[in-house]
C-alpha cells in the first residue's frame, strides 16, 4: 500500500526520513491544505509531489493509500482536527516506530504515533493515537497515554500514571508515578510533576506548580 504524508514542515521531513530509511517503505505524496500553501511555490517536497487535500481525496482511494499526519505543536488542536478529518475519509494511518526504540508488545493501541530513537515503552504501558514521543523518552510500566499528545526528548513518565489528550511536555520533563494529567496541559522543560495536573493549565518548576491557565476557547497555542 502506498504512503502519503500530510504536511510539508519539519515533522513531515522527519517522518519521510524514518519511513524511507528506517522502515524501508516508499512515500508517494505529500498532502497539504490549499490555504496553507502561502509562500510555498514548489510543487514538490523531498523531490516528491505535493498534492492539495481536495485533489488527493478525489484521486487517491483509501484502499490504495495509507497516511501519516505530520502536524506538530504550533496549535495542538490542529493535530486533532486533521486526524479526525483524515479518519472521516477512512484512510488507515501509519505508526512510525524507530528500530532503535523499545516498544513492548501491545503498548501501541492506536495509529499515527511517532516513536523516536531511544524511546522506551515498558511492559504494561498503553498509548492511544496520534502521539509523538521524542528521542530517549521513557514511558514506564502500566502507564496510560491518551491521544494527540507531544512528548519532548528525554521525557520520563512514572509507572501507573495517566495522561489525557492534547498535552505538551517539554524537554527533560518528568511525571512521577501514580499521577493523573488531564487534558490540554503544558509541563515546561526540566520540570518535575509530583501531583495531579488539572486540564487547561500550565505547570513549571521542581516540583512543578501551576502558573497560568490556558484559554478554553483556543487550547494550547505556541505561535500565533
Amino acid at each position: 500500500m502506498a504512503i502519503a504524508i500530510f504536511g510539508i514542515g519539519t515533522l513531515a521531513k522527519l517522518a519521510h526520513y524514518y519511513i524511507t530509511k528506517d522502515m524501508k517503505q516508499k512515500v508517494s505524496a505529500f498532502v497539504i491544505d490549499k490555504d496553507k500553501n502561502q509562500g510555498n511555490k514548489s510543487s514538490t517536497f523531498q523531490e516528491i509531489p505535493i498534492l492539495f487535500w481536495d485533489e488527493f481525496i478525489n484521486s487517491h482511494n483509501n484502499d490504495e493509500y495509507k497516511m501519516f499526519i505530520a502536524v506538530a505543536y504550533k496549535r495542538m488542536r490542529n493535530r486533532l482536527e486533521v486526524f479526525e478529518r483524515v479518519k472521516s475519509y477512512n484512510y488507515s494511518l501509519l505508526n512510525i516506530v524507530s528500530s532503535s526504540s523499545f516498544v513492548s508488545e501491545d503498548s501501541i493501541q492506536g495509529e499515527n504515533n511517532f516513536i523516536m530513537p531511544g524511546a522506551v515503552l515498558e511492559p504494561g504501558s498503553k498509548i492511544g493515537s496520534n502521539n509523538l514521543i521524542w528521542s530517549n523518552s521513557t514511558i514506564c510500566h502500566d502507564s496510560q497515554i491518551g491521544n494527540h499528545n507531544f512528548f519532548g526528548a528525554n521525557f520520563t513518565m512514572g509507572g501507573r500514571s495517566r495522561v489525557g489528550d492534547l498535552c505538551f511536555f517539554g524537554f527533560s520533563s518528568t511525571i512521577t508515578d501514580n499521577i493523573q494529567v488531564n487534558n490540554e496541559v503544558i509541563l515546561a522543560a526540566n520540570s518535575f510533576l509530583n501531583k495531579d495536573a488539572k486540564s487547561l493549565s500550565r505547570y513549571q518548576g521542581v516540583p512543578a506548580k501551576k502558573y497560568s491557565r490556558i484559554e478554553e476557547k483556543k487550547g494550547i497555542i505556541f505561535f500565533n
